[in-house]
């Protein structure tokens, strides 16, 4: 009994844990997609800001270098933060295939390559979890992901579009609407049907 009673103790941590990490992301996503309203909306001001948090970002990696951490680290990142300047030029638009998007996408795997690797090699002081993450979240994320939530895009050059007049919405707006349009066209269908094919089994 005591066994049972331990092992369903672990079910409910284990549940309870994976419950808690849906809430947070259904809650980060809504928060998000606020976000991008609200930059689609202002966005001089947000344009603004982006590049207020570029150059603090920018200024954030001269002092690592200068408490000592790596200086082709520092370097890296500075020019990863470059080529998300970069996309500012033209900000809010954004074009899938233009040399600056792609660009930002590279920077942005060089910058969380470069910093994971160093971090995980005992290279630079120990960080806990936590602290990683806050590291990560200020030197690596900021930028690009208010990039990602603030920049408009073409609802064209997304698949599963249907042919219209061009216009254009935030990138990560059109991305939760093409899921959610996805989601309608395929799964909701199938569990309607199971659910009724389910009940007129039963009745």
């Amino acid at each position: 009994m005591q066994l049972f009673f331990g092992w369903l103790a672990w079910l409910l941590t284990v549940l309870g844990g994976y419950l808690a990490v849906l809430g947070a992301v259904l809650c980060l996503s809504c928060g998000l997609y606020y976000a991008a309203e609200l930059a689609e909306e202002y966005s001089v001001l947000t344009g603004k800001l982006l590049r207020y948090a570029t150059q603090g970002v920018v200024a954030g990696h001269l002092l690592l270098w200068l408490d000592g951490f790596p200086f082709g680290r520092c370097v890296t990142g500075i020019l990863c933060h470059g080529a998300y300047a970069w996309l500012l030029n033209d900000y809010p638009r954004l074009e899938l295939s233009s040399p600056a998007f792609i660009l930002a996408i590279l920077a942005f795997l060089l910058s969380h390559y470069s910093w994971f690797t160093f971090l995980a090699s005992g290279e630079g002081p120990f960080l806990p979890f936590v602290n990683s993450l806050g590291f990560f979240a200020v030197f690596v994320w900021l930028v690009p992901f208010s990039l990602f939530v603030s920049l408009s895009i073409n609802d064209n050059e997304l698949p599963l579009g249907a042919p219209q007049a061009p216009r254009s919405s935030s990138a990560f707006r059109a991305l939760c609407d093409m899921v959610r349009g996805a989601y309608g066209r395929t799964v909701a269908p199938a569990v309607q049907r199971g659910f009724h094919e389910s009940h007129g089994k039963r009745y």
